[in-house]
């Protein structure tokens, strides 16, 4: 959003790109405030959209921003899609009935910090004693904060903190943005939303494993990942994808 920042000069370059190749199809994604950002071309500032109606006047643009749990994405992510093409008009699919974080990943069996299960990438991180009680009487959906007894604490008192962290999904919503601190419990919304047990505490209190991350962003389980990879680097980069099947049906449009 900063006009002399480098990064935001980018667009710059895949708009030459694109009247470089003349592809029939293009596709831009980004931030939702990329349209509206303006930056400095020779000397001039221009707001983005405007620029690239500027310079792609043989396309049809259709820009919009989106957020992909319209499109049956078990998940919440907010980004602006912008559709180019030469002969008509591309138009976005139509918005679906959410998909809730709970049948997206139900299916898979409950697992509590450090244990794993057979299947691949379903391996729950190891936590703080601490965290695992608080969430262990946490609802879905919920905040530890909330909790009337096993609330987040230091030295007895309680710590300040945001609603939306050491928080459970909520099992009948998408989920919220996988963002690229997944693996922490104190970031935000970033544990399971838990199954009540019938000592009244709720089970699953960590993050999601990596199967989970990668059921709620349509990237597929039976992926390839690379043994060096690290738990790290892998969470890192799912919570910087967007989800591939909503591009599978934006590019079913053009088939259909």
């Amino acid at each position: 959003m900063q006009k002399d920042d480098p990064r935001s000069l980018l667009i710059i370059q895949v708009v030459r790109a694109i009247k470089e190749l003349q592809p029939e199809y293009a596709i831009i994604e980004n931030v939702i405030g990329m349209p509206k950002a303006e930056i400095n071309v020779d000397g001039e500032l221009i707001v983005i959209a405007e620029y690239i109606k500027r310079e792609l006047k043989a396309y049809f643009i259709n820009s919009q921003n989106v957020d992909f749990a319209d499109y049956g994405i078990p998940q919440h992510r907010k980004r602006n899609i912008t559709l180019l093409s030469k002969s008509q008009k591309w138009e976005f699919p139509i918005k679906e009935k959410h998909v809730t974080v709970k049948e997206a990943i139900d299916h898979l069996p409950s697992l509590e910090s450090c244990e794993k299960s057979d299947i691949k990438w379903h391996v729950a991180k190891k936590h703080n004693d601490d965290h695992i009680l608080w969430l262990k009487h946490t609802p879905t959906g919920k905040t530890a904060f909330d909790n009337i007894v096993h609330y987040p604490k230091k030295d007895g008192r309680k710590i300040k903190g945001f609603s939306t962290t050491y928080k459970r999904m909520d099992a009948d919503k998408p989920a919220p943005t996988i963002t690229m601190a997944n693996g922490s419990i104190s970031s935000q919304n970033n544990v399971h939303y838990g199954r009540l047990k019938q000592d009244g505490t709720y089970s699953d209190a960590r993050v999601l494993t990596i199967r989970e991350l990668l059921i709620l962003t349509t990237l597929p389980e039976d992926w390839n990942i690379p043994d060096w990879a690290t738990d790290n680097l892998i969470r890192e980069v799912i919570g910087e994808a967007v989800p591939p099947l909503f591009f599978k049906k934006v590019l079913a449009k053009l088939i259909n």
